[in-house]
């Protein structure tokens, strides 16, 4: 919390997350900048997302891929003056520095984390807030940056994140936090889950494909674009395969799941795993990747979760039959 500080004075954000519009203190959030002249270039042989959007003002989730097509990290990517931020988990910043890294040879794409960017979150009456601080408006599912803020708004839920140094942040923090529950990362995650919105957490590493997570949906995931590791068995599986699991939403009554947790039915029988939760008002929250037949109760080991689903704000394709 100690970036924050200076910004809230007494203020505490609430632990966990509320459907009221919120602020959210992103401080599981870490900023990777991505500069050089070769950066876009390899940057589009190495996510799933396809550059040619991100250039145009898009901001996607994006994954970089194992072998097999599983996701290995991933990142919120848009364009910067000069480059692209990558915004991704921060417990996961060292990982995803060794996915790109790895095969950057000589190319002149240079990754650094930035310390001095922070993120928040505003969810709810976000276009209003954001005109009344006096930043950019961007449209759904695209970026804007001026005078040192980047606006990253999701494509299908009323949500965005602002990138920007603390100092920034809190020249507008009286506009962007009247009339808002302030909330901690649990509180962002919290929102994320509703939008149906996943990143890769620690645990979940090299479990899922990108369609499992959504991300065929939410334009993370290009079938046009030239390769990328991990493309063939992402394209087969397009236009070939019939995908097994889904990602689905849904609150419970239990202690927090972790990504990568193995889900069961009343049978014992394994239908799926955590991809990450939250806790929140007037339960927790959690997104799981889960076949797309099941139906009935979940359990976590023994225990039922008594889980009630939650409507994603986007519809998800019909399964082949």
């Amino acid at each position: 919390m100690s970036t924050w500080q200076a910004i809230l004075g007494d203020q505490q954000p609430s632990a966990g997350g509320v459907r009221q519009p919120a602020l959210a203190l992103c401080d599981h959030l870490a900023v990777i900048r991505v500069t050089g002249d070769e950066a876009g270039d390899y940057l589009q042989g190495q996510i799933t997302a396809d550059l040619k959007h991100i250039d145009e003002g898009a901001q996607r989730l994006a994954m970089h891929l194992s072998l097999k097509g599983r996701g290995l990290v991933s990142a919120r990517v848009a364009a910067m003056p000069g480059g692209y931020l990558l915004v991704v988990p921060q417990a996961r910043v060292d990982d995803t520095l060794r996915c790109f890294e790895k095969y950057k040879l000589r190319a002149k794409a240079d990754f650094q984390p930035d310390a001095e960017l922070a993120v928040a979150q505003l969810s709810g009456g976000v276009d209003g807030t954001l005109a009344e601080a006096g930043l950019p408006v961007p449209g759904a599912g695209q970026s804007a940056h001026r005078d040192g803020i980047t606006v990253l708004r999701y494509a299908h839920a009323d949500v965005a994140l602002l990138v920007a140094a603390p100092g920034l942040l809190g020249a507008h923090w009286q506009a962007l936090s009247a009339e808002r529950a302030l909330v901690d990362s649990n509180g962002a995650r919290f929102q994320d889950i509703l939008a149906g919105e996943a990143q890769v957490f620690s645990g979940g590493e090299d479990l899922f494909l990108p369609q499992v997570l959504n991300y065929d949906v939410l334009g993370g995931v290009s079938f046009k674009k030239g390769c990328y590791t991990g493309q063939e068995v992402v394209a087969r599986m397009h236009f070939k395969g019939k995908l097994k699991q889904r990602m689905r939403a849904f609150q419970y009554q239990g202690p927090p799941l972790q990504a990568g947790e193995s889900l069961r039915n009343a049978d014992g029988k394994a239908v799926g795993e955590v991809v990450d939760s939250a806790p929140g008002a007037p339960a927790p929250v959690a997104l799981a990747a889960l076949r797309v037949t099941h139906e009935g109760e979940l359990y976590h080991g023994d225990q039922p979760l008594h889980a009630e689903p939650l409507d994603l704000p986007y519809s998800l394709p019909q399964p082949k039959s």
